[in-house]
């Protein structure tokens, strides 16, 4: 998806994606909650005092997520191509930092942050440009830091449903977990993983330890695949 058509989508973006999922019951912030979820989760992990990491978000958007992990790590900067979802999220997130994005290089100098993650991103990107896009991901991140990216499972009903009713969604290739973990491979990352996620549209801590116990199913909406630098 180009520069024009995010900053179509930019004042609409949750609408958009709400009325999407709206038939499975939840509003856009539950996905978005369950995201942030994910992230701080993954933070945790990480055998470092996530309050110290250096963290970037590439393919931001309006920063929906950045209100639930802005406060849990050292430093949060979002990048995209969308100029307007950017001025978006600079108003919704004071203390986050946001810059232009041109879709190719990221505008960070090497080895600059802990982790770089990307939330359903990479299937907006054009397809001969994916190993860039995780070329890139990887050049920023030090040594010994981590790259994460949350994706659309290609296996699960619900998921083809919203990527067909989601209009920002037009042009989307969905990325199978199989080709992502060899653009990562790629790119020289280390011991990519994947989990799967979103296995319920239910709040509460029991679905949240049934999400942990699918984990390894290829059958969540989302999955997450977290490779090491």
């Amino acid at each position: 998806m180009s520069q024009p058509e995010f900053d179509k989508f930019s004042k609409s973006y949750s609408d958009s994606i709400g009325n999407a999922v709206e038939v499975f019951g939840k509003d856009h912030d539950f996905f978005v909650r369950n995201k942030a979820d994910t992230l701080l989760s993954a933070f945790q992990s990480l055998g470092a005092d996530a309050r110290k990491l250096q963290v970037l978000d590439i393919g931001c958007g309006v920063g929906l997520v950045h209100r639930y992990i802005k406060n849990a790590v050292g430093s949060l900067r979002g990048t995209d191509v969308s100029g307007a979802s950017l001025d978006i999220a600079r108003m919704e997130n004071p203390g986050v930092a946001y810059e232009s994005y041109d879709g190719v290089n990221l505008p960070y100098p090497d080895a600059s942050f802990d982790v770089a993650y990307a939330i359903c991103v990479l299937h907006h990107v054009p397809v001969p440009q994916w190993q860039k896009f995780i070329d890139e991901m990887r050049r920023v991140v030090r040594p010994g830091g981590h790259i994460l990216l949350i994706e659309h499972n290609p296996l699960n009903p619900a998921t083809q449903y919203v990527v067909r009713n989601a209009p920002m969604d037009e042009n989307a290739v969905l990325v199978w977990p199989h080709r992502l973990r060899s653009l990562m491979r790629a790119a020289g990352l280390l011991n990519p993983d994947t989990r799967y996620i979103l296995f319920t549209p239910f709040e509460g801590g029991f679905f949240r330890r049934l999400d942990g116990f699918l984990r390894r199913i290829p059958l969540g909406t989302q999955y997450v695949m977290e490779a090491r630098v």
